[in-house]
């Protein structure tokens, strides 16, 4: 669930791993896309992608102007950072079939 509207441009590939997400099943992307979210999103959590609300404790994923990274198979987590706060590329979602990589555009407003 998300808190704002949260704009994105998508093509294809990225409309159907939203699809899929949507309707709960695993994405299958067989090419590299990008997407962009110019006016930033959120999201209830960096690693539950189904959360409809922050854990207890936690605030709201608020990321800033960013690009997205879809690619096919899994991501090296040693490469990437999970952390949403870092300034730098990060993994959201990681080791579950909707990950993706978010690069920052401009600085974001940190979620915490």
């Amino acid at each position: 669930m998300l808190q704002g509207p949260d704009p994105a441009c998508y093509d294809q590939t990225w409309l159907d791993w939203n699809y899929a997400f949507l309707a709960g099943e695993e994405p299958n992307p067989t090419v590299a896309r990008f997407a962009y979210m110019l006016q930033g999103g959120s999201d209830a959590s960096n690693t539950d992608p189904f959360a409809t609300e922050p854990a207890a404790g936690e605030e709201w994923v608020n990321s800033g102007p960013h690009v997205m990274l879809l690619l096919p198979g899994e991501l090296d987590l040693s490469v990437y950072s999970t952390d949403h706060d870092s300034g730098g590329p990060y993994i959201v979602w990681a080791g579950t079939p909707y990950e993706h990589i978010m690069t920052p555009v401009a600085e974001a407003t940190p979620s915490a």
